[in-house]
């Protein structure tokens, strides 16, 4: 297993640097003329970050699989037993030949014969640093990698004036301050590792030519002119039979290394407008080949076992625990469940009396207009269910989605508004009424709902839950309610993931200006006119839209 990851390793990091050296080699030469030699000697990160996007991990593609089609997947057909023959020598050595054994020997002797010749390169890279830099007519030069030590020629003061000796002097110091002898490092140990791409050599070659470039054009850069002084301590430098391997060397290594440098000096320095538009293009250029090299990584597949859904069980309220609904809850809860047996949603809302009353019509009783008519402007063109009933409490409610309301479509969106918790000791229900605190109960509403959230995470596994807390009733003002809505927040961010449960409180939208309860939008007379109001649905309306367009549109 990892040999063939070694091997697929330098195969993936040799494509993708192989493509990006092509495209450096066809940009060079334009770099040069047009952006100068410090962008062409940048012009190669394009090539090292297309080989480190080749080891970031690929993109996944997430198969989502039920047991049973695991087991059809892995189970082989059935086939007769073939009744048993003797073998002969022969056919035994054929089978020992297979391909499956011969492959993984195929591939040892690969990766054998890799490192060997890494290892072989890298003994030769050392050797040939340490017989340079003891050489003294080599020089001047750099020696070394993180401390870097100046060698020079046994003839420096003689063989070059005062003037010639500041310019190499300056150009060695460029390469110790931009840090070249780690760059020159790390391109040797690359080319030691990618030992059989021919590419590969070719760029480190250009790389440490690039390199020289560059350092002439910041000494020219800082001193114009002194262009003939610095063309002749070029000239007055004998050949090197080879770069230094690990360090910086002054002199050329080839006649036309050396005409190349010494052309260069005549070009001019690089502006400021050229200087951005070059960075411009190496940041552009990097970008797209990590990316191009990242993307052409063959997708790993990732397979997770589905779930599966609880069996859908469509009880009447007929068949509810005694005393567990009221007979109006009873009453709704048949009439939702033939609802969600026609499927066709994509929102629901569960909840108690202000949820309910989203399908009451105008003016039901003689008393105020409800929310009917604004669920119809709001989510007529949606595939919406109201669900919600008057007595709805966390026991009740968790029975009915385990019963048929949850079943028989996929959500969207399920809103979960103002549902109280029945604590553990009984008495008043916990987390139904806006203005007041859930307090010390923390536990046990959060026990509550954590039911709730479970039970519709099992059966509409696909679906986002907004949990909402009740409106106000108006008996604070804004700034205490803001008080008592804080500290309930807390509580309900326990629950919410935001990835899939998310929370939100519409509550500020019931006061008015100056901080009192609007009665227009709930209030808490006696009915017929208790209650949420019209306006009050068309704030609440209102408020739901960017989680409709988030999460259902």
């Amino acid at each position: 297993m990892i040999v063939e990851t070694i091997l697929a390793a330098l195969l993936r990091i040799n494509l993708a640097a192989s493509v990006a050296i092509l495209l450096v080699l066809l940009l060079r030469p334009l770099a040069l003329r047009w952006l100068g030699a410090g962008i062409a000697y940048w012009l190669w990160l394009v090539v090292a970050v297309a080989a480190a996007a080749s080891f970031l991990p690929p993109r996944e593609r997430v198969v989502v699989v039920s047991p049973p089609e695991i087991v059809a997947a892995t189970r082989e057909p059935a086939s007769p037993i073939a009744a048993p023959h003797a073998v002969s020598e022969e056919a035994s050595d054929q089978i020992a030949a297979t391909p499956s054994a011969s492959v993984p020997a195929l591939a040892d002797a690969l990766v054998a014969l890799w490192l060997l010749g890494a290892v072989a390169l890298l003994v030769r890279s050392t050797v040939s640093t340490r017989r340079l830099a003891a050489d003294p007519s080599i020089g001047p030069a750099l020696v070394g990698v993180l401390w870097p030590r100046l060698v020079l020629p046994a003839d420096f003061e003689t063989r070059f004036d005062a003037q010639e000796r500041a310019l190499i002097l300056a150009h060695e110091e460029v390469h110790r301050v931009s840090g070249h002898t780690v760059v020159n490092a790390l391109v040797e140990v690359a080319r030691c590792a990618n030992w059989f791409n021919p590419l590969v050599h070719l760029a480190a070659n250009r790389i440490r030519t690039d390199q020289e470039l560059a350092c002439d054009a910041a000494v020219i850069a800082a001193h114009p002119s002194q262009r003939r002084a610095y063309a002749r301590a070029l000239l007055k430098t004998q050949l090197a039979p080879a770069f230094l391997p690990l360090g910086c060397v002054w002199t050329s290594r080839s006649g036309a290394h050396l005409r190349e440098r010494i052309a260069m000096l005549g070009r001019a320095s690089l502006d400021r407008r050229s200087a951005v538009a070059g960075a411009a293009t190496i940041v552009v250029l990097s970008l797209t080949s990590g990316y191009a090299a990242w993307a052409q990584q063959p997708e790993r597949r990732v397979t997770q076992i589905a779930t599966p859904r609880p069996k859908a069980v469509w009880t009447p309220a007929s068949g509810a625990p005694k005393n567990l609904l009221t007979a109006l809850e009873g009453r709704h809860h048949d009439l939702f469940i033939d609802r969600a047996r026609a499927g066709n949603i994509d929102l629901v809302f569960f909840g108690t009396t202000d949820t309910e009353m989203w399908s009451w019509p105008d003016s039901i009783l003689g008393g105020v207009d409800r929310g009917k008519r604004v669920w119809d402007q709001a989510f007529g063109s949606l595939k919406a269910a109201n669900f919600g009933s008057q007595g709805t409490r966390s026991e009740s409610l968790l029975w009915r989605m385990q019963n048929g309301e949850l079943d028989g479509y996929e959500a969207k969106l399920v809103v979960l508004h103002g549902v109280g918790v029945k604590g553990i000791s009984g008495g008043q229900l916990i987390g139904n009424i806006g203005d007041q605190p859930i307090g010390d109960r923390q536990a046990e509403f959060v026990a509550g709902y954590a039911r709730l959230i479970a039970e519709i995470r099992a059966r509409q596994p696909q679906a986002k839950i907004l949990l909402l807390p009740p409106f106000p009733r108006g008996r604070l003002r804004r700034e205490a309610w803001r008080t008592v809505a804080d500290a309930n927040a807390v509580v309900y961010r326990r629950l919410a993931d935001d990835s899939t449960v998310f929370y939100a409180n519409f509550g500020d939208r019931f006061f008015l200006p100056d901080g009192s309860h609007n009665q227009e939008m709930w209030t808490i007379l006696g009915p017929p006119n208790a209650g949420i109001h019209e306006p009050g649905f068309k704030a609440w309306a209102e408020e739901l839209q960017p989680w409709l367009d988030r999460l259902v549109r």
